[in-house]
């Protein structure tokens, strides 16, 4: 059973490195301390990070360690709430709910490195599991949801097909009162409580809840909003997607596409919204509302500057400063790669002779490659890169970055080649394959001279790149040469 090998496994490394200059500005109840140690980590390395929140998706990273010849390490780093944390190392990928203040000795399991032909795989998943602890008790916060998680996946897994056809009938509210009852144990912490409120009722609502105005009025109106709880958040999520292109089609919701398309107002869809008497808390239907607006960037429902204008509006006008926050993660996130925006900023430095970094201004376009020298489909694309160097190097300079294998193997391949454009090191920069969301290689970006995204997505040279880019290069000509009228 999948549950059951993907908790069998047992837990992952916690590491990180922090700047020393925030250690002045935290209070030694609000750090946590993470250690553990196997020699099978000797030397590798480890990524944690945490969502900074859960409707934009944003990830906060904390930072990047590696670890020592001995696979050990002892690290603290400032937490101002309980949250879950994810750690990426090779193929794994552990979590752990860490408490503001708390102390946790992991235990780890032999390493297991990212296959070749994972790291060219674009959907792959890494496994993911959750954290052993040395000095973990029966009502310890991780302790307590990974036997709740246990137990409420091996139900689903067991009895989906038979919740899905009885329903009501399936004994679901059985299972519900049995966690109740033997997890009355943690009840006493808020974060778990919370956690399993929210589990069972995503499992009520699987079996026999189908009007999400119940589900919303018996466990969101006028309750509190738990915004780094993942069970709320994930029920919060399934219950609001594309809440407004939904409730546009519904006669409490028919001005919601004029308040947004149209009017770009914060308080007249506030006010279509409050149409819904599940809706009728302010706080609530605000987040509706962000959340509402985050899925509309990415689908065709609204036109995307209206959106962004209305997302402006209700940063403007929130009162709730995790609002605020929220909104600002879902414009950064959504601008991020947006043509016409800058791309995500990140600097390689390759020693005393070349320092790279994005985003920066430059005379001429600039043809960002993400590449792993060992794939066929990048040794197929480099001699039309070459060819795009040499025949537009007026208005084009060419960055191919490496990564996944050696950097060592990819300069020793240019140099036999004869490719003499910049080559960089894409392993050094922690994060930049998330956030240039390569998920295969070759990848393209083009760059233009003020350091905005010129195109997005940005064809390959055998994709007929050159016909983009000419149009681009004469479009400019023809503007520059109005301004200068």
């Amino acid at each position: 059973m999948a549950i059951l090998n993907h908790l069998s496994l047992k837990k992952l490394i916690l590491t990180y490195s922090i700047l020393l200059s925030l250690a002045a500005f935290v209070q030694a109840q609000d750090t946590v301390i993470v250690e553990g140690a196997h020699e099978t980590w000797a030397n590798t390395e480890t990524h944690i990070w945490y969502y900074d929140d859960y409707i934009s998706g944003q990830r906060h990273t904390i930072g990047k360690l590696v670890l020592s010849d001995s696979g050990s390490f002892h690290v603290a780093f400032p937490l101002d709430k309980t949250r879950q944390l994810f750690v990426e190392s090779g193929a794994l990928e552990g979590t752990l709910f860490a408490v503001p203040g708390q102390h946790y000795k992991l235990k780890l399991p032999k390493y297991q490195a990212i296959a070749r032909e994972d790291e060219l795989n674009p959907f792959f998943q890494p496994l993911r599991f959750y954290f052993g602890l040395e000095n973990s008790y029966s009502t310890e916060l991780n302790h307590l949801i990974s036997e709740f998680d246990y137990i409420y996946q091996d139900y689903i897994v067991n009895n989906f097909s038979q919740i899905q056809r009885q329903r009501r009938n399936s004994g679901v509210d059985e299972m519900i009162h049995f966690l109740d009852s033997l997890f009355q144990k943690g009840d006493s912490i808020p974060f778990f409580r919370g956690y399993k409120k929210y589990k069972t009722a995503d499992l009520r609502k699987l079996a026999y809840i189908h009007d999400n105005n119940y589900v919303i009025r018996d466990y969101f109106l006028d309750q509190p909003i738990l915004y780094n709880n993942p069970a709320y958040c994930e029920l919060f999520n399934k219950i609001f997607a594309n809440y407004l292109e939904t409730y546009m089609n519904t006669q409490d919701g028919r001005n919601i596409g004029y308040d947004v398309a149209r009017a770009k107002s914060y308080g007249r869809a506030m006010s279509t919204l409050n149409n819904n008497l599940a809706l009728r808390n302010d706080t609530l239907r605000e987040l509706v509302l962000i959340k509402g607006l985050n899925d509309a960037i990415y689908k065709n429902t609204f036109p995307k500057s209206s959106v962004f204008q209305t997302l402006d509006s209700v940063q403007l006008q929130t009162t709730v400063p995790e609002h605020k926050k929220i909104v600002a993660n879902v414009i950064s996130r959504a601008k991020m790669l947006r043509k016409g925006f800058p791309p995500p900023p990140f600097v390689i430095n390759m020693g005393d002779t070349l320092t790279f970094q994005v985003p920066s201004e430059k005379k001429k376009y600039l043809y960002i490659t993400f590449i792993d020298i060992e794939s066929f489909a990048v040794q197929k694309v480099l001699p039309d890169l070459k060819m795009l160097a040499e025949k537009h190097k007026k208005n084009l300079e060419i960055v191919s970055i490496n990564m996944g294998s050696s950097y060592e193997k990819a300069s020793q391949y240019f140099d036999a080649q004869g490719y003499n454009w910049t080559l960089l090191d894409g392993n050094i920069v922690g994060g930049l394959r998330q956030a240039y969301n390569v998920k295969a290689f070759p990848m393209f970006y083009l760059i233009d001279p003020e350091g905005n995204l010129a195109m997005h997505p940005t064809p390959s040279p055998d994709n007929h790149f050159e016909w983009y880019f000419f149009n681009l290069i004469k479009q400019r000509e023809r503007q520059m040469y109005r301004q200068a009228r």
